[in-house]
């Protein structure tokens, strides 16, 4: 009975660690470090996330400032690129620090950003916020859209404040990144851990039988 008790605890911890050690066939959110900005000023700006949300064609784009700075509202720029398909009506739920039921007023098309070239897609001027509102630390928003997936943009560009709050601040301008590369175990890996995981099982099977 103890030896049974053994050889159950052992597979159970050999499959525990096998489904731990084992990534996601495709990475679901992407992260990218606004590092790039026409201001000169150095480091990153802040991030920009974008993320499928499980509901097909869906994703969510989530804008984290960092301290000293802030996301235009009024007047302002989301600027994307790599994804198809989107358009105004493509966006929902777009919040604003704590001010919800917002929207963009305008879809550009074609939209050249500052020196980081043409973006397919600038979505601008946020409407809705309370009065004197003009910045925000953080907008997430909902894009949804045939076969839209996190994995399609491969570029972002937003029009920033050098200040953190609704104040916007004394000067604006625009930021950029790429996305971050997902750290992925090359199939060949995992092909030689799950081989070993299961070759181990067998020998403490034979010993404990």
């Amino acid at each position: 009975m103890r030896f049974t008790s053994l050889k159950i605890s052992i597979l159970s911890l050999l499959v525990v660690i096998a489904l731990a050690l084992a990534p996601a066939a495709s990475a679901d959110s992407f992260t990218f470090n606004l590092t790039s900005n026409n201001l000169g000023i150095a480091g990153s700006i802040g991030t920009v996330t974008i993320s499928d949300t499980g509901v097909s064609g869906q994703v969510r784009v989530t804008i984290a400032m960092n301290a000293g700075f802030s996301v235009k509202l009024n007047g302002g720029d989301v600027a994307l690129n790599g994804a198809s398909g989107l358009s105004l009506s493509a966006v929902s739920q777009l919040t604003a620090d704590a001010n919800s039921g917002l929207q963009f007023d305008h879809l550009k098309t074609s939209q050249n950003m500052s020196q980081f070239g043409t973006f397919a897609f600038d979505f601008t001027n946020v409407k809705g916020q309370p009065h004197g509102v003009v910045s925000a630390n953080t907008m997430t928003f909902l894009l949804t859209a045939s076969g839209l997936k996190a994995s399609a943009f491969t570029g972002v560009s937003i029009h920033f404040c050098t200040a953190s709050g609704s104040n916007c601040g004394p000067q604006t301008g625009f930021t950029s990144g790429s996305p971050e590369t997902p750290t992925v175990p090359e199939p060949g890996t995992l092909g030689l851990l799950g081989t070993g995981l299961v070759g181990l099982a067998g020998m403490v099977r034979r010993r404990l039988a």
